[in-house]
């Protein structure tokens, strides 16, 4: 503030000083051009009354000395400090007037009073405001230590038991309401408080009941001791925990534990069940004992010593109850029918089970299954049948060993075992195939329900020999509803509906459709169809040159399938190839494709050593798992034909489904001399991390891209972008869809010199190869095309159309 004033007050008293200065160089001259000294006088006079702060004025011209000062100045009214704080200091001004020179003196009293009286008063109001705040903050601190002392009080007061202590709801809106939320707290502490000791009395009373329970169950206890050592079977006794409180000497001996030793043990330590599912089984029966639930009986059990004797076993186990009906612990009778069991066991085991797993085997799943048919028709429930299937299983069997395979389907049994329980039913068909009845449901809202859960515990990984393995499964479902079906027309169902699981990627679940069903018997005889013409030798190859524009060259041939059918004539590939390429059909074309284009390239390399030829190759063949070792084993057998002479595509979308199972392989067959090219770049989802993950060599531009670039803008920017793209990653680029000469000039002055298209020939079979190339003749729009300049820019275009770019 003092600055601000000092500043404002020494602005003005400059400037009215120099507004007095040119007055007086204005006012004096006409005087002094006459010497009129009277003049002269007069106005340095009225100078001093016009300026108050002006103290002294002096005139020196030809004619003499004029001088005036002020008799008395500004008393100053500030303190003698004050000017070191307000720097405002004389002010002296000099004036050349023709001859004659005016010096002026000011004094800077009356500005420096001026800030002295703003800074005097704003002083006064501060000093004013802070006592004030000081004031009220003080009363409000006495009124909050008065209410906190007061809450202070109560709380001492409550915590030493007069729970009935309430504050006064008064005074400031703060102590209100910290009086009414004190209250409400008190209120319910002393409640709760007056229920604890309600509570306490309750279990006083409920104590002295339990002891003499104890007592009587005591008694009971010992009346059942004697009680058990008198009877023939086998008898454990056991508390809730599941611990041994008694064992019977018949006990003892069967399961070759002593009383001493046994008591206290868990019960699955001393009833040690052998069998594949007996222990778990046992674990899962007592926890329902205990839980209340009734009788349970199990027979044919193989009961193993600590020494590893056997004998086979049935138990009964029930709940010990208090005549209120409370369970208190279990009691397991148990007898050995090793000799009556041993012949019932080796024919029926061994007829309805599978040995691997333990599961019942497919002549059980016969008997249950119409059981369970004719349960659902009668209560009208829905029956769901689901056939498991694992995936990928064969190859896991061949690449980690039977005994892992084996470890995995009993891994996968005991898992669906799990689920299963005693209200569903699971089997084993053979090799991977387990089939689940789920019976009794209401809605297919519990199927998919009960499928989720399943899924999720057959996808966790298998543990073998230590090691991980990760597995999955495919599960096709028919449901039963009450129409007249018998089982082993579900069960076609359900194999049809894992069929199409499976070609819909696998590790998931599918429900089996009617209308669709016809659908995959039409496809399956199709592919069927197909199988045979391969096995016929029906498959031919056509083939579509590569050219070069810039040198005018053919580079190579594309070869391309086709079916000749006896009775359709010739099928081309979109008709056919979509039926197989989920199955190893795709397989067996794709290595019979390798060896005829192989072949043809053999007797070819006569005419032109140069050529290169192009196979498709499909993704289920390009992963197949000995895919590189079928591949060297078709090139040694055409020795004349170096294997960079051959070239393998690969669809963008299909490279991209493991992209680090493909760029494996893709390295693998780079070792031995091949190149790859991406087909129908741009069709995909690629990104450029994904581009620079594969090892191609070639980009290859889609022909719908291609074919619309002279009229339409953006296939023609996502042409020059994937050009680019190529040339920025060391790539070549060959373009597809050519159907024109301007098409060829257009891709050659953006970059790309090698094409294939109609524009250039057809696919031919190969016998008419020969003769084509002998008459191809390059078209002069092209050469014309490879002298103009590449074009750097599309947006610097004309704006004509892109029709017109290609020939300018």
């Amino acid at each position: 503030m003092v600055e601000s004033e000092t500043s404002y007050a020494s602005a003005r008293y400059q400037h009215e000083a120099s507004e007095l200065a040119a007055h007086l160089q204005k006012s004096l001259q006409p005087a002094l051009q006459r010497a009129d000294r009277a003049s002269l006088d007069a106005a340095l006079s009225d100078a001093l009354l016009l300026n108050a702060d002006l103290s002294d004025i002096r005139l020196d011209y030809a004619g003499g000395h004029l001088e005036s000062q002020r008799r008395a100045g500004v008393e100053p009214q500030y303190p003698d400090w004050f000017p070191r704080v307000a720097p405002i200091g004389k002010l002296q001004r000099n004036i050349t007037i023709e001859s004659a020179s005016l010096a002026l003196t000011f004094e800077p009293a009356r500005p420096l009073n001026g800030v002295w009286r703003v800074v005097h008063q704003q002083a006064a109001i501060s000093i004013f405001n802070v006592l004030v705040i000081y004031t009220l903050l003080g009363m409000i601190i006495f009124a909050n230590k008065r209410m906190l002392q007061r809450l202070a009080d109560a709380t001492n007061r409550f915590q030493a038991g007069e729970h009935d202590v309430r504050l006064p709801v008064s005074g400031t809106l703060e102590a209100r309401t910290l009086a009414s939320t004190f209250n409400n707290m008190a209120q319910r502490v002393q409640a709760l408080v007056h229920k604890l000791q309600q509570s306490q009395n309750d279990l006083s009373a409920q104590l002295a009941r339990t002891l003499l329970a104890q007592r009587q169950l005591q008694v009971e206890k010992d009346r059942i001791e004697v009680t058990l050592a008198s009877i023939g079977d086998a008898v454990i006794t056991t508390d809730l925990t599941g611990r041994i409180d008694t064992i019977n000497e018949v006990a003892q001996q069967l399961t070759g534990w002593p009383e001493s030793r046994a008591r206290g043990m868990e019960l699955h330590q001393v009833f040690v069940l052998a069998n594949n599912f007996g222990q778990h089984s046992l674990l899962k029966t007592m926890r329902q004992i205990y839980a209340g639930g009734e009788v349970v009986k199990v027979g044919n059990q193989s009961l193993r010593t600590p020494l590893g004797k056997t004998c086979t076993v049935e138990y009964t186990a029930n709940a010990i109850r208090t005549p209120q009906g409370e369970v208190q612990g279990s009691v397991l009778v148990f007898r050995d029918v090793t000799e009556r069991r041993q012949l019932m066991q080796q024919i029926s085991w061994q007829s309805n089970h599978d040995i691997l797993t333990g599961l019942p085997n497919r002549a059980a799943l016969a008997l249950r299954f119409e059981q369970e048919v004719e349960r659902a028709r009668e209560h009208n429930h829905l029956l769901a049948v689901c056939l498991f299937d694992m995936d990928h299983f064969q190859h896991v069997n061949q690449s980690m060993g039977q005994a892992v395979g084996d470890e995995i389907l009993k891994q996968a049994a005991s898992r669906l075992h799990d689920f299963a329980g005693q209200r569903h039913y699971v089997a084993r068909l053979g090799g991977d195939e387990f089939v689940l009845l789920l019976p009794e449901l209401n809605d297919r809202a519990a199927i998919e329900y009960a499928m989720g859960k399943l899924m999720a515990a057959l996808a966790r990984d298998y543990v073998c020999d230590g090691k991980a393995v990760s597995m999955s499964a495919s599960v096709g479902i028919a449901v039963y509803t009450g129409n007249d079906i018998s089982a082993d027309s579900l069960l076609r169902h359900a194999d049809q509906a894992l069929y199409q699981a499976k070609i819909t990627g696998r590790n998931r679940h599918h429900f089996f459709d009617a209308d669709l069903d016809e659908q995959v018997r039409t496809h399956h005889n199709r592919r069927t169809e197909v199988r045979a013409a391969v096995r016929a030798n029906e498959l031919v190859l056509y083939y579509q040159p590569k050219l070069d524009m810039r040198q005018g060259r053919i580079i190579g041939m594309e070869a391309l399938v086709r079916w000749e059918h006896p009775l359709r004539g010739v099928i081309p590939p979109g008709e056919f190839l979509p039926i197989v390429e989920h199955s190893d059909v795709i397989v067996d074309i794709g290595e019979w494709v390798l060896r005829e284009a192989l072949s043809q390239l053999q007797s070819w390399r006569a005419f032109d050593a140069g050529w290169v030829i192009s196979v498709n190759i499909a993704a289920r063949h390009f992963q197949h798992h000995d895919f590189v070792e079928r591949l060297t084993a078709i090139l040694a057998e055409f020795p004349d034909v170096p294997p960079h002479m051959l070239e393998l595509e690969i669809l963008e979308s299909s490279a991209l489904s493991d992209i680090s199972h493909v760029r494996s392989i893709m390295l693998d067959c780079q070792a031995l001399g091949i190149s790859f090219a991406l087909d129908d770049f741009g069709t995909g989802y690629s990104s450029m991390s994904y581009l620079k993950r594969l090892p191609a060599d070639i980009l290859k531009i889609d022909q719908s891209f291609v074919r619309n670039m002279l009229v339409d803008r953006d296939d023609l920017y996502l042409v020059n972008a994937v050009i680019g793209l190529a040339r920025s990653f060391g790539l070549g680029v060959i373009a597809e869809g050519v159907e024109t000469i301007e098409h060829g000039a257009m891709l050659m002055r953006l970059g790309c010199d090698l094409v294939q298209g109609y524009g250039i020939a057809r696919p031919m079979p190969a016998d008419e190869v020969l003769s084509w190339v002998a008459s191809f003749d390059t078209a002069p729009v092209w050469q014309a095309a490879a002298d103009l300049p590449p074009i750097v820019s599309l947006h610097a275009e004309p704006a004509g159309g892109t029709s017109q770019l290609a020939l300018i």
